[in-house]
Protein backbone atom coordinates (compact mmCIF):
# COMPACT_ATOMS: atom_id res chain seq x y z
CA UNK A 1 0.00 0.00 0.00
CA UNK A 2 1.48 3.30 -0.90
CA UNK A 3 -0.62 5.57 1.69
CA UNK A 4 -0.20 3.18 5.36
CA UNK A 5 -0.93 5.07 7.72
CA UNK A 6 -1.02 8.35 6.06
CA UNK A 7 -4.44 10.90 6.63
CA UNK A 8 -5.73 12.72 3.84
CA UNK A 9 -8.60 15.48 3.72
CA UNK A 10 -10.53 15.40 0.28
CA UNK A 11 -12.71 18.63 -0.04
CA UNK A 12 -15.79 17.83 -2.69
CA UNK A 13 -14.97 13.95 -1.39
CA UNK A 14 -18.88 13.25 -2.43
CA UNK A 15 -18.61 13.29 -5.77
CA UNK A 16 -16.89 13.22 -9.15
CA UNK A 17 -12.99 13.23 -8.83
CA UNK A 18 -13.29 13.92 -5.13
CA UNK A 19 -15.20 10.62 -4.73
CA UNK A 20 -12.87 8.71 -7.36
CA UNK A 21 -10.03 10.15 -5.12
CA UNK A 22 -11.16 9.15 -1.69
CA UNK A 23 -12.18 6.14 -3.05
CA UNK A 24 -8.17 5.23 -4.23
CA UNK A 25 -6.87 6.74 -1.32
CA UNK A 26 -8.17 4.73 0.97
CA UNK A 27 -7.80 1.03 -1.19
CA UNK A 28 -3.93 2.51 -1.01
CA UNK A 29 -4.33 2.53 2.99
CA UNK A 30 -4.88 6.41 3.65
CA UNK A 31 -7.04 7.01 6.53
CA UNK A 32 -9.62 9.47 4.81
CA UNK A 33 -11.98 12.53 6.14
CA UNK A 34 -14.06 13.09 3.32
CA UNK A 35 -15.60 16.69 3.47
CA UNK A 36 -18.23 18.06 1.54
CA UNK A 37 -21.30 20.80 1.25
CA UNK A 38 -23.50 17.65 0.45
CA UNK A 39 -23.19 15.55 3.39
CA UNK A 40 -25.49 12.76 2.31
CA UNK A 41 -23.16 12.01 -0.75
CA UNK A 42 -19.74 12.40 1.70
CA UNK A 43 -21.68 9.13 3.73
CA UNK A 44 -21.89 7.53 0.74
CA UNK A 45 -18.74 7.05 -0.31
CA UNK A 46 -17.66 6.84 3.68
CA UNK A 47 -19.61 3.87 3.59
CA UNK A 48 -18.58 2.28 0.29
CA UNK A 49 -14.77 2.92 1.38
CA UNK A 50 -15.64 0.98 4.64
CA UNK A 51 -17.76 -1.72 3.37
CA UNK A 52 -14.23 -2.76 1.05
CA UNK A 53 -12.33 -2.78 4.20
CA UNK A 54 -10.96 1.18 4.40
CA UNK A 55 -11.29 4.10 6.82
CA UNK A 56 -13.35 6.97 6.34
CA UNK A 57 -15.10 9.85 8.25
CA UNK A 58 -16.98 12.69 7.43
CA UNK A 59 -18.01 16.47 8.10
CA UNK A 60 -19.95 18.87 6.08
CA UNK A 61 -18.43 21.97 5.40
CA UNK A 62 -19.14 25.06 2.80
CA UNK A 63 -15.39 25.63 1.85
CA UNK A 64 -16.37 29.23 1.10
CA UNK A 65 -16.70 30.19 4.76
CA UNK A 66 -13.42 29.92 6.25
CA UNK A 67 -14.50 29.50 9.93
CA UNK A 68 -16.63 25.81 8.72
CA UNK A 69 -13.33 25.22 7.15
CA UNK A 70 -10.95 25.94 10.24
CA UNK A 71 -13.28 23.28 11.92
CA UNK A 72 -12.88 20.81 9.20
CA UNK A 73 -8.84 20.64 9.77
CA UNK A 74 -9.84 20.55 14.25
CA UNK A 75 -12.19 17.50 13.50
CA UNK A 76 -10.05 15.50 11.18
CA UNK A 77 -6.78 16.33 14.19
CA UNK A 78 -9.24 15.75 16.76
CA UNK A 79 -10.13 12.13 15.30
CA UNK A 80 -6.93 11.19 13.42
CA UNK A 81 -4.01 12.72 15.12
CA UNK A 82 -2.23 14.53 12.30
CA UNK A 83 -2.91 15.49 8.27
CA UNK A 84 -0.57 13.95 5.82
CA UNK A 85 -2.19 14.80 2.85
CA UNK A 86 -5.04 17.62 1.53
CA UNK A 87 -6.97 17.43 -2.02
CA UNK A 88 -9.60 19.78 -3.17
CA UNK A 89 -11.58 18.53 -6.13
CA UNK A 90 -14.38 21.13 -5.57
CA UNK A 91 -15.65 23.97 -7.64
CA UNK A 92 -17.63 24.46 -10.30
CA UNK A 93 -19.17 26.48 -13.18
CA UNK A 94 -22.78 27.91 -12.15
CA UNK A 95 -25.54 26.52 -12.95
CA UNK A 96 -23.53 23.97 -14.84
CA UNK A 97 -22.06 21.56 -12.13
CA UNK A 98 -23.14 23.13 -9.05
CA UNK A 99 -26.58 22.14 -7.67
CA UNK A 100 -28.92 25.28 -7.51
CA UNK A 101 -28.93 25.02 -3.46
CA UNK A 102 -25.53 26.34 -3.57
CA UNK A 103 -26.11 29.10 -6.67
CA UNK A 104 -29.15 31.05 -4.98
CA UNK A 105 -31.07 33.43 -7.13
CA UNK A 106 -27.38 33.31 -9.21
CA UNK A 107 -27.95 32.87 -13.19
CA UNK A 108 -27.94 29.15 -14.54
CA UNK A 109 -25.52 29.94 -16.99
CA UNK A 110 -22.13 31.41 -17.09
CA UNK A 111 -22.24 35.38 -18.60
CA UNK A 112 -20.32 37.18 -20.86
CA UNK A 113 -18.38 40.11 -19.66
CA UNK A 114 -20.57 42.87 -21.06
CA UNK A 115 -23.46 41.39 -19.03
CA UNK A 116 -21.57 39.88 -15.74
CA UNK A 117 -22.48 41.10 -12.53
CA UNK A 118 -20.23 41.58 -9.86
CA UNK A 119 -22.12 39.24 -7.76
CA UNK A 120 -21.91 36.53 -10.03
CA UNK A 121 -17.52 37.54 -10.12
CA UNK A 122 -17.33 37.13 -6.21
CA UNK A 123 -19.17 34.09 -6.11
CA UNK A 124 -17.33 32.34 -8.52
CA UNK A 125 -14.29 33.88 -6.94
CA UNK A 126 -15.05 32.07 -3.83
CA UNK A 127 -16.31 28.87 -5.11
CA UNK A 128 -13.31 28.53 -6.99
CA UNK A 129 -10.24 30.51 -5.54
CA UNK A 130 -11.00 31.84 -1.88
CA UNK A 131 -12.72 28.13 -1.17
CA UNK A 132 -9.17 26.18 -2.17
CA UNK A 133 -7.06 28.62 -0.15
CA UNK A 134 -8.97 28.65 2.67
CA UNK A 135 -8.47 24.82 2.93
CA UNK A 136 -4.57 25.12 2.45
CA UNK A 137 -4.97 27.75 5.13
CA UNK A 138 -6.40 25.43 7.23
CA UNK A 139 -3.50 22.88 7.44
CA UNK A 140 -0.49 24.59 6.18
CA UNK A 141 1.07 25.41 9.66
CA UNK A 142 0.17 21.97 10.91
CA UNK A 143 1.78 20.16 8.18
CA UNK A 144 4.87 23.21 8.25
CA UNK A 145 5.12 21.93 11.77
CA UNK A 146 5.49 18.22 10.90
CA UNK A 147 7.96 19.10 7.99
CA UNK A 148 5.99 17.15 5.53
CA UNK A 149 2.99 16.87 3.76
CA UNK A 150 1.37 16.94 -0.10
CA UNK A 151 -1.39 19.70 -1.29
CA UNK A 152 -2.90 18.84 -4.53
CA UNK A 153 -5.36 21.30 -5.64
CA UNK A 154 -7.56 21.01 -9.06
CA UNK A 155 -7.75 23.91 -12.01
CA UNK A 156 -9.38 24.22 -15.24
CA UNK A 157 -7.83 23.65 -18.81
CA UNK A 158 -10.03 27.01 -18.37
CA UNK A 159 -6.92 28.89 -16.95
CA UNK A 160 -5.21 28.30 -19.82
CA UNK A 161 -7.31 28.69 -22.84
CA UNK A 162 -10.09 31.01 -21.37
CA UNK A 163 -14.07 29.73 -21.48
CA UNK A 164 -16.00 32.11 -23.35
CA UNK A 165 -19.15 33.44 -21.03
CA UNK A 166 -17.11 32.30 -17.96
CA UNK A 167 -14.22 34.85 -17.86
CA UNK A 168 -15.16 34.62 -13.58
CA UNK A 169 -14.27 31.13 -13.75
CA UNK A 170 -11.37 31.11 -16.11
CA UNK A 171 -9.92 33.77 -14.31
CA UNK A 172 -10.26 31.65 -10.72
CA UNK A 173 -8.50 28.66 -12.19
CA UNK A 174 -5.44 30.97 -13.29
CA UNK A 175 -5.82 31.89 -9.98
CA UNK A 176 -5.31 28.41 -8.49
CA UNK A 177 -1.94 27.62 -10.68
CA UNK A 178 -0.27 30.61 -9.95
CA UNK A 179 -1.35 29.88 -6.10
CA UNK A 180 0.04 26.62 -6.09
CA UNK A 181 3.12 27.59 -7.62
CA UNK A 182 3.93 30.19 -5.40
CA UNK A 183 2.96 27.99 -2.39
CA UNK A 184 5.08 25.43 -3.46
CA UNK A 185 8.11 27.53 -3.43
CA UNK A 186 7.11 28.33 0.25
CA UNK A 187 6.87 25.06 1.29
CA UNK A 188 9.91 23.38 0.23
CA UNK A 189 12.02 24.14 2.65
CA UNK A 190 9.52 22.33 4.82
CA UNK A 191 9.04 18.99 2.86
CA UNK A 192 5.81 19.44 1.52
CA UNK A 193 5.14 19.30 -1.95
CA UNK A 194 2.54 21.38 -3.67
CA UNK A 195 0.66 20.46 -6.97
CA UNK A 196 -2.23 21.21 -9.29
CA UNK A 197 -4.03 19.17 -11.83
CA UNK A 198 -5.84 20.93 -14.61
CA UNK A 199 -7.79 18.55 -16.16
CA UNK A 200 -10.49 19.22 -19.48
CA UNK A 201 -13.98 18.34 -19.30
CA UNK A 202 -14.43 15.42 -16.65
CA UNK A 203 -17.69 13.16 -16.66
CA UNK A 204 -18.54 13.27 -13.18
CA UNK A 205 -22.35 13.30 -11.53
CA UNK A 206 -22.45 16.94 -11.81
CA UNK A 207 -21.94 16.84 -15.81
CA UNK A 208 -24.54 13.98 -15.99
CA UNK A 209 -27.11 15.65 -13.74
CA UNK A 210 -27.06 19.23 -16.19
CA UNK A 211 -27.32 17.34 -18.94
CA UNK A 212 -30.31 15.36 -17.86
CA UNK A 213 -31.65 18.60 -16.52
CA UNK A 214 -31.11 19.94 -20.18
CA UNK A 215 -32.92 16.96 -21.74
CA UNK A 216 -36.08 17.00 -19.45
CA UNK A 217 -36.26 21.11 -20.60
CA UNK A 218 -36.60 19.83 -24.07
CA UNK A 219 -32.77 20.00 -25.36
CA UNK A 220 -31.14 17.54 -27.53
CA UNK A 221 -27.62 16.82 -25.96
CA UNK A 222 -24.99 15.02 -27.41
CA UNK A 223 -22.03 13.77 -25.54
CA UNK A 224 -18.60 13.26 -27.21
CA UNK A 225 -17.13 10.57 -24.72
CA UNK A 226 -13.47 10.93 -26.32
CA UNK A 227 -12.92 14.21 -24.71
CA UNK A 228 -13.95 13.77 -21.01
CA UNK A 229 -11.81 12.70 -18.40
CA UNK A 230 -13.04 10.14 -16.23
CA UNK A 231 -12.95 10.71 -12.43
CA UNK A 232 -11.04 7.60 -11.91
CA UNK A 233 -8.43 8.64 -14.11
CA UNK A 234 -7.41 12.20 -12.60
CA UNK A 235 -7.44 9.74 -9.14
CA UNK A 236 -4.76 8.10 -10.74
CA UNK A 237 -2.67 11.61 -11.05
CA UNK A 238 -3.91 12.69 -7.40
CA UNK A 239 -2.05 9.01 -5.98
CA UNK A 240 0.76 9.78 -7.63
CA UNK A 241 1.07 13.46 -6.60
CA UNK A 242 0.07 12.58 -2.71
CA UNK A 243 2.82 9.73 -2.84
CA UNK A 244 5.99 8.83 -2.23
CA UNK A 245 6.20 8.47 -5.77
CA UNK A 246 6.44 12.35 -6.05
CA UNK A 247 8.70 13.35 -3.33
CA UNK A 248 11.68 14.85 -5.99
Amino acid sequence: MKLKDKVAIVVGGGSGIGRASATLLAQEGAKVMIADVVIENANKVAENIKANGGEASTVKVDFRKEEEVNEMARVTLEKYGKIDILVNTAGGIVGTLLPTNLTGNLPVRGAPVAEQTKELWDWMIDMNLNGPRHCVRAVINHMMERGSGKIVLFSSVAALDGLPNNSDYSAAKAGIIAFTKALAREVAPYGIQANCVTPSATWSEGRQAAMERGRQKGREIKVDMSGLAMPEELAEAVLFLVSSGSDH
